[in-house]
């Protein structure tokens, strides 16, 4: 059989790719939900993947400690085993006390938010009162608010959960298939994540043995690049971010103690994890406390907010850069377009990885376009001279004669 030539080859893929599109767009539908629920069976192992990544920064730690002391290099696979220990314990060991102390935490909040409501609401109503600008606000807000009863909504609650009679047996049937689903893909997400991690240098190797197998050796060394620039990019933004949170609720938590202010470990808390979302986080997660203090005492809530914004300016503008240094190098401009772009298309998730994904291209882009300029033996001095120089209409050359006898 003779082969095609390069030309033949293009045009072939081309023709391939338009009629796989045409198919995709004509049944969208059928093709969206096939999508759909591919995503849901791999879902646990896309999940356990990302939950592989996380544990295995602590893992990578503990390994290169070990190995120091393992100086023949005989106890390689125990010192994965008890990295990888290790490590789960202490996530383990984390979210059980995050867990501990946010429940109870919780609870007291709701609590004081349901019995101060109805003197919160009538403490504005009478300052809405006092001031001629106000007063016409006054009705309604207290119609708006008042009909809000919290025991309507545990009552509505309580009514969603139990259902028709008639539907009993099917929510019963429902939710211990739910249940089970959950257990089942909760098991294979962790057993997926402890192969991956005990597993990883030999998957490394296949990976790359089959990612030089089936392309040009240049090609391989671009895409590897890539790879290793976006694992140690999302390694040193996860574990900057998650630094910055502990001594952004170590401080949150310090000056809430020290003013006496109430609910101080759970909103320490809610601030700190909010600093995960740069930018609209920490608006969030402050507007959200706010809320919480000054229905319990509004001058405390002024000092909360004062303070935080110190503390938040300190954290971004000193603990942070020191913390994270030129990990990420991404200008201000674009960590607002990325975490803008993330929100909107896939919610707080993407908010959470847009930055270090925009970085990888960012830098990748950057590199490119150094390559492309010293190819065309173009340097900095000339850049800027390019940049600086500006024309005027009267620095353009025409020719009126020629223009007229048109």
């Amino acid at each position: 059989m003779r082969k095609l030539d390069e030309k033949s080859q293009n045009l072939l893929k081309v023709v391939v790719l338009g009629i796989l599109l045409y198919f995709g767009f004509y049944y969208i539908e059928s093709v969206s939900k096939a999508f759909s629920n591919l995503f849901l069976v791999l879902q646990p192992f896309i999940i356990g993947g990302a939950l592989a990544f996380v544990i295995s920064i602590p893992m990578n730690f503990f390994e290169r400690q070990f190995s120091k002391l393992d100086k023949n290099g005989k106890h390689k696979k125990l010192i994965s085993v008890m990295s990888l220990l290790i490590s789960w314990i202490l996530v383990f060991l984390a979210f059980t006390i995050l867990i501990t102390i946010l429940v109870p935490s919780i609870g007291k909040v709701i609590n004081t938010f349901i019995i101060k409501w109805p003197e919160f609401v009538k403490d504005i109503y009478k300052m809405l009162q006092k001031y001629p600008i106000t007063e016409p606000y006054a009705d309604k807000f207290m119609d708006s608010l008042s009909g809000i009863s919290w025991n309507n909504i545990k009552n509505a609650s309580l009514e969603f959960l139990k259902g028709r009679e008639s539907d009993v047996f099917t929510k019963a049937t429902d939710l211990v298939s739910s249940v089970s689903s959950g257990v089942i893909g909760v098991f294979t997400m962790f057993v997926f994540s402890i192969f991956i991690l005990l597993s990883k240098k030999m998957l490394k190797i296949n990976s790359t043995r089959i990612l030089y197998a089936i392309t040009t050796e240049d090609r391989a060394d671009y895409i590897n690049k890539v790879f290793s620039l976006s694992y140690n990019t999302f390694k040193d933004y996860i574990f900057s971010r998650l630094i910055s949170v502990v001594c952004l609720s170590v401080l949150t938590f310090i000056g809430m103690f020290v003013m006496r202010i109430p609910n101080a470990i759970m909103i320490s808390l809610i601030v700190g994890f909010s600093d995960l979302i740069p930018i609209f986080g920490p608006i969030m997660g402050t507007a959200f406390s706010m809320i919480l203090i000054f229905i319990e005492s509004p001058v405390k809530a002024l000092f909360f907010l004062a303070y935080t914004l110190i503390v938040q300016q300190i954290q971004e503008n000193a603990i942070y850069p020191a913390i994270a240094g030129d990990a990420i190098g991404l200008p201000a401009v674009w960590v607002m377009a990325s975490v803008t772009i993330g929100g909107a298309l896939f919610g707080v998730w993407g908010m959470l990885i847009s930055i270090p994904v925009v970085s990888v291209i960012y830098t990748l882009s950057h590199e490119k376009v150094h390559k492309t300029l010293v190819e065309k033996n173009i340097d900095e001095d000339k850049i800027i001279a390019k940049t600086n120089k500006t024309y005027k209409i009267e620095d353009i050359e025409t020719n009126d004669e020629t223009y007229e006898k048109q």
